[in-house]
């Protein structure tokens, strides 16, 4: 049953790819992040493509918190994304399988029953984690959150991703660190909420959402932990559309982003973890990708076109020439050739497993970096008509990044802006 009418036909442009009316919808509410767009945006992209709800397949090979497949579900309609990210991936497990209303409740009855952790929290956390989530987090409610990490592996193992959705919920309520734009700031403050406050609103949220889909919410949705560069467990030719938004190059840090959930569930207890386990995963898009993926300078331009190559060599050797003459410049010159290689491999391998006529959806960011402008959405358009394409058009949504316009910085002299491009796949020769 397809629930189109959930949304209003008409949504401003600037909203689309926004997070900004998540909050509005159920299940999406659930996790909200500040990178996600708008649930309208992949509606009305399955509106406009005519998908068939009986074999109808979305794809989304950057799949985030899954906006795009929990949207897929609440249409009707299969799908499959790509997460290497393990905090983005378990979270979105939770939105995309749910649990009934009753498990819910033994999650919030289990985490009403928590009392404060009495040993030693170095015990739990290593030293890295331990100093930065006591920088967000008073100990009192710490220790709280330390005894729901240490009852996790008691929870029925289905009811586990709505488990640590709804603690990471909570994590996130106590601590009293504001979101600087968006990284989590330490030294920036906001209203905090204890623990044991924020646990029944949470739950009785969701159980509200699961009582008013539970007529027409279905999981058709396959989530991959691993990179899209190769999707070999998806058939040739077997999708119907593509909706998704790829890293914007040098925007977010996704690992930066969400350190305090990485190092609160123990997915890594160090910054160097944290590179290895998530950053290494993810398309090379800001300075703090690994080192030794960034110095692969020749072997990315090698696997590029010439006429490509033509686009992008002038832009970093602006870069370098930038970098040399400001001390303590930062390598965005390393970071253009394994950007876009890695994303003409994202695009070929969405030219193999969609069907001829298929539409792409995709929503992508210009760049300025130390004020050499760098046309994304251009590039990226002229990568997917090399690889069998057809761009129809590219729709600017919005400008951004007016509120990072200082005089110390050197910005570029055109407005920044979020692009909607619209593609199609053509058949083969």
């Amino acid at each position: 049953m397809s629930q189109f009418a959930l949304f209003d036909d008409v949504l401003p442009k600037k909203k689309l790819s926004t997070n900004l009316t998540t909050r509005n919808h159920a299940v999406h509410r659930w996790f909200n992040f500040i990178a996600g767009f708008a649930p309208e945006f992949v509606s009305s992209c399955i509106k406009s493509s005519g998908v068939n709800p009986t074999n109808g397949l979305l794809i989304d090979p950057f799949a985030g918190t899954s906006t795009s497949l929990v949207q897929a579900n609440i249409d009707g309609i299969r799908s499959i994304g790509y997460e290497p990210h393990p905090f983005f991936f378990d979270i979105s497990q939770a939105k995309l399988r749910r649990c009934d209303p009753e498990g819910v409740t033994q999650i919030e009855e289990e985490c009403m029953a928590l009392t404060a952790a009495s040993e030693d929290l170095s015990s739990i956390w290593s030293q890295n984690a331990l100093k930065f989530l006591k920088k967000l987090v008073p100990e009192s409610e710490l220790r709280i959150l330390a005894s729901a990490l240490k009852v996790e592996p008691q929870v029925p193992e289905k009811n586990r991703p709505m488990f640590r959705l709804v603690v990471s919920r909570a994590l996130e309520a106590t601590t009293n660190s504001q979101t600087d734009g968006i990284y989590k700031a330490p030294t920036s403050a906001k209203p905090s909420k204890r623990f044991l406050e924020s646990i029944p609103t949470i739950c009785k949220e969701i159980r509200e959402d699961i009582f008013s889909t539970s007529d027409f919410y279905i999981n058709r949705a396959t989530l991959c932990a691993g990179s899209s560069q190769q999707m070999g467990d998806v058939k040739e030719g077997s999708c119907s559309v593509c909706v998704t938004s790829p890293p914007y190059l040098n925007n977010f840090d996704f690992a930066e982003m969400t350190r305090m959930e990485l190092y609160f569930w123990k997915y890594a207890g160090s910054w160097g973890e944290i590179t290895e386990l998530v950053r290494r995963k993810l398309i090379v898009n800001t300075t703090t990708a690994p080192t030794d993926l960034k110095r692969r300078q020749a072997q990315f331009k090698k696997s590029l076109s010439s006429s490509l190559i033509s686009e992008l060599e002038p832009l970093v050797s602006e870069l370098r020439a930038t970098k040399k003459a400001r001390a303590g410049s930062k390598d965005y010159d390393q970071l253009v050739y394994p950007y876009f290689s890695q994303m003409q491999e994202v695009i070929s391998e969405l030219y193999r497993v969609l069907a001829p006529n298929a539409p792409l959806h995709l929503l992508v960011a210009d760049a300025a970096l130390y004020g050499v402008h760098i046309h994304t959405e251009q590039l990226l358009a002229n990568v997917m008509r090399e690889k069998g394409f057809e761009i129809e058009k590219i729709d600017r949504l919005r400008n951004r990044g007016d509120r990072w316009i200082l005089d110390k910085r050197q910005g570029s002299s055109i407005p920044l802006g979020e692009f909607h491009i619209h593609a199609r796949r053509k058949r083969r020769p």
